[in-house]
Formats: C-alpha cells, structure tokens, sequence
C-alpha cells in the first residue's frame, strides 16, 4: 500500500475513494433487501426535509441519520473522497499529510495574497449573481430565498452558512481538489486537462449512487440522458473549482464555496424555478457558462502561475 500510494498516488485514491462509496451502496442494498421495513428511510428523510421548509444539507439531514443510524451512509458516501485522500496522504502519497493539511489554508503558497482575495470576492459576487439569475427566472411574487431560514431569518446569513453546509463540498473536496488536482496538474501538460480527466473521474465515482435509480426501474435511455448533462455538470465544476483554486494558490476552500455554493443553488431554490431549459438545470446552465468564460480567458493554465513547482512533492 506504501509503494503503490507513493507511485500512483492518485489511482491509489481514486480506488480507495471508489471502493468507499461501493460499499456504502452494497450495504445499503443489502439492508433494503434484508429489512424491507428500511427501503423507505432516504425518501421519508428527503420529504420530510422539504416539507418543514428545509433542504438538503448536513445540518437538516444530521438529526435524521442520528436517530436513524443506516442513514449515516449518506455521510460516509460524501465523505469517501477525503477520508480516501487522508488514508493515501497518511502512507506517503501526494507529499504526505503535512502538504494535504497546508492545503486547508485560506492563502496557498503559490500566489499572492491580492490574488487570492480577488478571487474570494469573485466567487461571492458570481454567487450572488446566480441568486439574482434564480429569482428573474422564477419571476415576479415569487421568494426563492424561503429554505435558507433554516439558518436564520437573514436571508444573508443563510446564504452564507449554506456555503459551508453542503455535504457535497465540504466533505468530498479535500479529496477531489485539495488531493488529486494538484497532482494531476503536475502529472499532465495542461490544466485544462487535468480537469477533464477530473471531471470524468467525480461523474464516474458517483455510478454506484447513481444505478440504484436502474434498479428502481428508471427508463435506460433516460438514465443515459441525465448521466450526460450529470457528467457535463462535473467537467464544468472542474474547470471552475480548478481554476479558483489554482488562483488562491492550491487553497481547496474555493472548491468547498464552488461545490458548496452552486449545490446550494440546485437544492434550496429550483423548486422555484420552471424546468425551462429542457434536461439542463438552471445551475449546470450557469456553471457550463461559467466554465465556457473561464476557458477562453484563461487557457489551458487555467490560472496555474509559471512559478508554480513543475511537481507535487513526493
């Protein structure tokens, strides 16, 4: 295991991360087969969320998995990136635990610190911005902002809580950024690139989640067409987390806020919002646009800085 995280640090993760979310999705299988009784529990959680004028997030899904420890699943999926990172990081991989770590600070290394405030103030402004876009598309006498009370009455507050509220980026993107981004910058010519590949490899992680809904009985060539968008989603979030995070110096925390914030979105708003864009959603829309801008502005560095090491640390 030592060799092989120190050779193939990111494959190392990849399939420890992998095998994390395989499982949770066997043993819930096998707990739905064994105890009929528990096949309902996701879906009385999930309504029972949004019918108290919630959504789904860590702190309203937490008192549900607490009472109800199958549901802890949820966290552990969410969290198999990281907890994969840290295990491979731990034996050595990717520069060890001491530059995984130094990738929680605000500021990395590899920028300045005006650089990495503007693009703090950046993403804040773009989130606003898709909060203005939610409420024209959702049009006149229409509150879009209700969910976010679960924070407070403050609609700002709850914008601002829900960033860091959301199991997807706060618990997956040590794993996804703050691991396996810098390492395959360092590996391939281009950033660009590497978040391609990245953007594959997030979709991809998600199949053992996503084929239940085959099992259900969902339409193939409908689960097809959702996979398709599902997957531009990610290559779109790659490109944008990428390249902020490159921008704040290899920091994951505007990964977090990306993932976070754009998942927010998708989550406490959209059932304001008409489906009027056929099988894209509002937020794949903005995050697609996004990346578009991000591309032919940037290039292939993605804002990578010609100062920054050719290679990770090994």
């Amino acid at each position: 295991m030592n060799r092989f995280s120190h050779r193939r640090p990111v494959l190392a993760f990849y399939l420890l991360a992998l095998l994390i979310a395989s499982l949770v999705m066997v043993w819930t299988v096998y707990r739905f087969t064994t105890d009929p009784a528990s096949a309902g529990m996701l879906g009385e959680m999930v309504t029972g969320i949004y019918a108290s004028g919630q959504y789904i997030n860590i702190a309203s899904m937490l008192p549900h998995a607490l009472a109800r420890p199958d549901l802890l699943g949820v966290f552990i999926f969410a969290a198999a990136p990281s907890i994969s990172a840290v295990i491979v990081a731990a034996r050595g991989g990717g520069g060890g635990l001491k530059v995984l770590a130094g990738r929680l600070r605000p500021v990395g290394a590899n920028t300045t610190r005006r650089r990495a405030i503007a693009v703090y103030c950046g993403m804040l402004a773009v989130y606003a911005a898709g909060f203005a876009a939610y409420d024209f598309v959702a049009g006149p006498g229409t509150t879009i902002t209700d969910r976010l009370a679960m924070f407070g009455g403050s609609v700002l507050l709850g914008a601002a809580v829900g960033l860091l509220m959301d199991e997807g980026g706060t618990l997956e993107e040590l794993g996804w950024r703050g691991f396996a981004w810098p390492l395959l910058q360092a590996a391939m010519k281009h950033p660009l690139r590497a978040a391609m590949l990245l953007g594959t490899l997030h979709w991809a992680w998600h199949l053992p989640r996503e084929v239940l809904t085959l099992l259900g009985g969902v339409d193939p060539g409908s689960f097809l067409l959702t996979q398709g968008v599902f997957w531009a989603l990610c290559l779109a979030l790659a490109v944008v987390a990428g390249y902020c995070v490159n921008l704040a110096g290899g920091s994951v925390w505007p990964a977090v806020l990306v993932h976070g914030g754009t998942n927010l979105w998708s989550k406490a708003l959209s059932d304001h919002v008409a489906p009027s864009f056929g099988l894209i959603d509002l937020r794949t829309l903005i995050l697609f646009m996004l990346a578009l801008v991000i591309a032919l502005c940037a290039g292939r560095q993605l804002g990578r800085l010609p100062g920054n090491p050719a290679r990770e640390p090994e």
